[in-house]
C-alpha cells in the first residue's frame, strides 16, 4: 500500500484554529484577573432581594450619610422628654412639669423650691431651739382665684401646706403628700416630701417637689 498523502490545511482551517487559540488565551487571562463589578453592573440596577442576607455591615455603609431611624428617637427620650428634662431643678417647657431635686435649708432659713404658674413653693426651716427643728413647706400665689388642696389662697400671703416635726431626730412625712394646685384655667398635681435630718447637720431641713400640669 502506498503512504497516505498529507493534505495541507486550507486557509479557512488556519483562520479557525488561530481564532480558537486567541479566544482560549483571552478567557484564561480574564479568569486570572479580578474583574471590577462596577464595570459590569449598572448603577441602581439591583434590588434588595438580590443581596445575600446578613452580608452588609457598617464597613460597607457610609454611616454619616444615614439619617436617624424614626423610632430610634425613642432611645434618646423617655416619655417624649430628653434626659435634661429629668435633671434637678429643671422645668419641662410648655408642659409645666417641675422637679425641685433635694432642697436643703439651715435653721432660720427660707429656700425657694420651685415656681410654676402663679405659685411659689418654699422650704422654711424653723429652729425651735435645743436641737429641735421644724421643716415647713409653704406656698404663695399671685392669683386671687387660686387654691391648694381645696383651700383658697390669699394672693401674696404664704400658706403652710406640709410640715415635718418639730423633732430633734430623723423625721419625715412617710410616703409624702399629693396635693392639687388650682389657678384657673390651669391645674397642677404636686407631690411633696419634707424631712428633718439627723441632728448635727448644718442643714437639718430638706424637701423635694414634683409638679405636673394636669
Amino acid at each position: 500500500m502506498g503512504q497516505a498523502r498529507q493534505r495541507r490545511p486550507s486557509a479557512a482551517m488556519v483562520v479557525a484554529l488561530l481564532a480558537l487559540v486567541v479566544a482560549s488565551g483571552g478567557t484564561a487571562v480574564a479568569a486570572s484577573r479580578l474583574v471590577s463589578g462596577d464595570s459590569l453592573i449598572a448603577k441602581r440596577s439591583l434590588s434588595g432581594d438580590r443581596l445575600r442576607n446578613d452580608t452588609i455591615t457598617g464597613r460597607q455603609i457610609k454611616l454619616g450619610s444615614v439619617g436617624q431611624v424614626p423610632r430610634a428617637k425613642d432611645a434618646q427620650e423617655l416619655g417624649g422628654h430628653p434626659a435634661s428634662f429629668f435633671e434637678s431643678g429643671s422645668t419641662g417647657g410648655s408642659s409645666g412639669d417641675v422637679r425641685s431635686g433635694l432642697v436643703t435649708a439651715g435653721g432660720g432659713q427660707t429656700v425657694e423650691m420651685a415656681s410654676f404658674g402663679p405659685f411659689t413653693v418654699n422650704l422654711v426651716c424653723n429652729d425651735d431651739g435645743g436641737g429641735t427643728f421644724d421643716a415647713e413647706i409653704t406656698v404663695t400665689s399671685t392669683s386671687s382665684t387660686s387654691e391648694v388642696f381645696g383651700s383658697p389662697l390669699t394672693a401674696g400671703t404664704p400658706q403652710e401646706i406640709d410640715d415635718a416635726g418639730p423633732d430633734g431626730q430623723f423625721s419625715d412625712n412617710a410616703g409624702g403628700s399629693l396635693e392639687d394646685f388650682v389657678a384657673p384655667p390651669n391645674a397642677y398635681q404636686v407631690y411633696l416630701i419634707d424631712t428633718i435630718f439627723m441632728p448635727g447637720t448644718t442643714t437639718p431641713c430638706a424637701a423635694s417637689l414634683l409638679a405636673a400640669k394636669s
